[in-house]
């Protein structure tokens, strides 16, 4: 597991000359080794172009630099490569599944559409033998064509949408496109900004070999200063590092070839400064929280988080709603609130001694359809950001040394509604993530009596809950009663 320390800012203006000089220099110098390096390892890779001269001593005989640099350059390079080609493989994974989703759409409007012109051939046939009623011909006109149009239009676009996924798909599989460094878009609008993209960082691995974790950024802790050993010079910086910088002294202070010394360090260009940033190797804290003392189930909401405790019978403790004021914030203020609530979440966790319990949810496919969205929805969903709020209070939780239990979001707010809503006087986010705490533990919500109406006996607990859904669907409790007791009675 990795954490981050980010440092101060170094402005270049208060640097000398050729410090601010060197640092430059070096950062044309590794973007270009690594555009290079990849160019390189993408032709091996998928053209099979061999070299009989190793990468490394390419590099360094065409750049005249030390070993680091190359080496630094084609480790990234290669992460980039791999990383490429498994973002290839899970698009055409998830293309596939939008082809097999449309193409069954096509066979159920086919099917439909044969039995409604079945229909209409009739009526025609009845027409021809001067048989037709005044019913026959309204229910021709109002009903039987207007739904036969309606199927071909949607099958029209359904085979557009198909053919268009199709064409995606056979694009991906000619094989992995070559990374553009700078951006694309950037390259035909923007020729500055995609010059400043190409060159804006340098990452350089660590080594637990050595006492300063890292062979070209050496931080000297007594003093403070950290030495950039560049191509041209050294470079000395009075450096302070913020968030896990108790982490980064640890590490650097290990022994010789230990396992977490190593360091990585990335220098970030920002146009008038730069930062660089600490990348250590944190070993997860063992599990300080148990199953015996019971559970926290939060459910997660767009501008809110509910959080309920449980004891190790399932019975509720307390429940907590915990704000998140996402709208209209920008991407770092959104993220800093994110960071707050999951610290809020976690701290909880380890002063209750109970795991965390939330649903294993995706909604990639929600965002995938936002184009066809209204505008109020499309804006919710990209402030809604459920994978950065999960990822931050795993890695929040890996930290504390806090379980975290994901289980199958199916139901869980229906379930929270027809039973806890009324019974305990809570909200229906917040009855969900008393179900989700619930069933973290292992505890199973058998029907209520009033809804056995709508379920069959060999239907699985899963089916049966399914099965309530689809009758009663998004209607209010009083309602879900009442259809309940009219199901009951007829």
């Amino acid at each position: 597991m990795k954490c981050l320390s980010y440092s101060n800012r170094f402005y270049y203006k208060e640097l000398s000359e050729e410090d601010a000089n060197c640092i430059k220099k070096d950062l044309i110098l590794y973007n270009s080794m690594l555009h290079t390096a990849y160019k390189k390892l993408y032709l091996t890779c998928f053209y099979g172009v061999k070299e009989a001269v190793s990468l490394e001593k390419q590099l360094k005989a065409r750049y005249g630099t030390n070993d680091y640099f190359p080496l630094s350059a084609i480790h990234e390079a290669r992460a980039l490569l791999k990383s490429n080609i498994e973002t290839n493989q899970r698009l055409k994974k998830a293309c596939t599944k939008r082809i097999e989703r449309i193409k069954e759409k096509i066979r159920k409007d086919n099917k439909s559409l044969q039995n409604w012109q079945k229909q209409k051939e009739q009526l025609i046939q009845k027409s021809k033998e001067h048989k037709t009623s005044e019913a026959d011909y309204l229910y021709e006109v109002q009903i039987v064509s207007p739904n036969i149009k309606q199927l071909k239009h949607r099958i029209g676009l359904l085979t557009f949408k198909l053919n268009r996924e199709t064409d995606k798909l056979n694009h991906l599989n000619l094989g992995v496109r070559a990374a553009c460094f700078g951006s694309r878009k950037n390259l035909h609008h923007d020729l500055e900004a995609y010059r400043y993209e190409r060159r804006k960082r340098m990452l350089i691995p660590g080594r637990r070999q050595g006492k300063y974790s890292n062979n070209l950024f050496k931080y000297h802790l007594e003093s403070g200063i950290m030495v950039y050993r560049g191509t041209e010079k050294e470079v000395h910086l009075p450096i302070r590092f913020y968030h896990h910088a108790e982490k980064l002294e640890r590490a650097v202070r290990l022994p010789h070839n230990t396992a977490g010394k190593a360091v990585a360090y990335e220098l970030y260009d920002h146009g008038e400064y730069f930062i660089i940033k600490a990348i250590i190797e944190v070993e997860p804290k063992m599990i300080v929280t148990k199953k015996e003392e019971g559970s926290i189930g939060i459910d997660i909401n767009v501008d809110h988080i509910a959080v309920s405790h449980i004891d190790r019978q399932g019975n509720l403790c307390r429940q907590q709603i915990l704000p998140m004021k996402l709208k209209g914030k920008t991407r770092n203020q959104r993220k800093h609130e994110i960071a707050e609530t999951a610290s809020k979440i976690i701290h909880e966790c380890v002063h209750t001694h109970k795991p965390l319990v939330m649903e294993a949810l995706d909604f990639s496919d929600k965002k995938r359809k936002q184009r066809y969205q209204p505008k109020g929805l499309n804006r919710m969903l990209s402030e809604f950001a459920y994978a950065q709020i999960t990822e931050a209070i795993e890695r929040k939780a890996a930290y504390e040394g806090v379980e975290v239990i994901k289980v199958d979001p199916a139901y869980t707010s229906l379930i929270g509604k027809l039973k806890y809503v009324r019974d305990k006087g809570m909200s229906v986010h917040q009855a969900a993530s008393y179900v989700i705490a619930r069933k973290g533990i292992g505890y199973k919500e058998k029907i209520l009596r009033e809804y056995r109406v709508f379920v069959k006996e060999k239907q699985t607990q899963t089916e049966q809950w399914a099965a309530i859904g689809k009758k009663i669907g998004k209607a209010s409790i009083k309602e879900c009663q009442l259809t309940a007791i009219l199901a009951l009675f007829s």
